[in-house]
């Protein structure tokens, strides 16, 4: 349970901290939030009461600064596979947090995950360099308490998956967190975040 819920309070954080909404009020609360469980979350996951404490101001600090700038496309993604797999909600966003960083990296917009990677002390020379640095930290975290990685170890195929695929995308595009995301996918382009 503990791993699910703070993978959820590890997007929220991050998303927040880049959503095109990102505020003042919003950004020292995410920051902090990624960095408690970045370094609390797999000690927490073992049952370390302090570090059980530590992600809890963590969750706490990514609800407040998320209330201020919403969310990004790990969530529309994550509310969509929730609804069509039922896929519990933070093992869904959690998921879809490494490929929905990859891809807005990638746009023309700037980001910031330079800021985050340069927070957490990652080596990272520019925005592309600090997206695939935080992406590998965020996989490794992932991995070390158990958390999935991709839709087949969850159980679903290419088969199934491709059967709900034009839903997924259809749920996604009408998710308010969206609108809040660095870089818009078109339609086609969240079929391949689906399906990778």
């Amino acid at each position: 349970i503990a791993s699910i819920t703070f993978m959820d309070t590890l997007t929220h954080a991050v998303e927040a901290y880049t959503s095109t909404w990102n505020n003042d009020f919003s950004d020292g609360l995410a920051l902090q939030s990624i960095r408690l469980t970045i370094e609390q979350l797999p000690a927490a996951c073992a049952g370390d009461e302090a570090a059980l404490e530590s992600m809890q101001n963590a969750a706490c600090m990514a609800g407040m600064a998320f209330g201020n700038a919403l969310c990004a496309l790990a969530h529309s993604m994550g509310h969509s596979l929730g609804a069509v797999f039922h896929i519990s909600h933070g093992r869904a966003v959690g998921l879809c947090l490494p490929r929905t960083i990859e891809f807005s990296v990638r746009g023309e917009e700037p980001t910031r995950y330079a800021d985050i990677a340069r927070w957490l002390g990652l080596s990272a020379t520019d925005e592309l360099s600090a997206g695939i640095a935080l992406v590998q930290a965020i996989r490794n975290l992932a991995e070390t308490i158990g958390e999935p990685l991709d839709l087949e170890a969850l159980g679903i195929g290419q088969v199934e998956l491709s059967a709900n695929l034009d839903h997924l995308v259809e749920n996604a595009e009408a998710d308010s967190q969206t609108l809040t995301s660095v870089r818009m996918p078109s339609s086609d382009e969240f079929r391949r975040l689906f399906a990778c």
